[in-house]
């Protein structure tokens, strides 16, 4: 039960993932076939490192598959993981840390039987690539396994077919928004929890010089490959939202 006026997390994380399944409509079944890729590749995992987590979605699911396993959530975004912590809590392990910044403090020397993110890494910038794939393998035990779910745009070589692919992604998104709450409506809402307050103040700071990013396949592909990882391939897609799979 939630108290007047107390935050209640658990109704904004099911708004969220109501949107977002909006902008993708198997989001679920994707989760659920990421995490069978983890199985498949690394075992059952004793370890699994959630980047850019948001407020734990695909960490709660992944830990829901895997009781047994120690789930690390990694954000920057200090709103989202307040509401991780408020609906996933302590079953995760949750860490305030910017992916393309300096160093990963409370990573370092880790060693993660896979790496999973869902729509998150899209918003770096693809010269962050490079540094983002050697940062995963050195906290990926041989053998481990990345599965990346995300917006990766069509090789840029092949210009005609990478505008149509974008084209039509972009017009199906639209029609799948025509009814109901999307990203921005979701944000201008939370806006208004004043136990957030300082939270969301926080967040605007850190990303007050945020410019959109936006990353191809064949970018990824150079960058994991360059990084250490042996094989790398797209397990699923449709159109250029793709389940990248690279095995350490």
């Amino acid at each position: 039960m939630t108290i007047a006026g107390e935050l209640d997390a658990a109704q904004w994380l099911r708004r969220w993932d109501a949107q977002q399944e909006r902008y993708i409509p198997d989001r679920e079944q994707l989760f659920a076939l990421a995490l069978d890729a983890v199985d498949g590749l690394a075992g059952a995992p004793g370890r699994v490192l959630d980047l850019a987590c948001g407020p734990g979605s695909f960490a709660a699911r992944a830990a829901h598959r895997f009781p047994a396993a120690e789930i690390v959530g990694v954000d920057v975004d200090p709103v989202m993981l307040e509401l991780a912590r408020r609906t996933t809590g302590d079953r995760v392990r949750w860490v305030d840390a910017n992916l393309s910044g300096a160093e990963w403090p409370d990573l370092v020397g880790a060693s993660f039987d896979a790496a999973v993110s869902a729509t998150g890494l899209h918003w770096l910038p693809e010269e962050a690539l490079p540094d983002l794939a050697r940062r995963i393998a050195g906290v990926l035990r041989p053998g481990g396994v990345l599965v990346n779910v995300d917006t990766l745009l069509a090789d840029p070589a092949q210009p005609r077919l990478a505008a149509l692919t974008r084209r039509l992604r972009e017009e199906r998104t639209a029609r799948d928004l025509e009814s109901g709450e999307d990203f921005r409506a979701w944000w201008d809402a939370l806006r208004a929890e004043p136990e957030l307050a300082d939270g969301l103040a926080e967040r605007e700071r850190r990303f007050a010089d945020r410019v959109p990013g936006g990353s191809s396949l064949p970018a990824w592909d150079a960058a994991l490959r360059a990084a250490g990882f042996a094989e790398v391939g797209t397990l699923t897609q449709t159109l250029d939202r793709r389940m990248l799979v690279a095995i350490r």
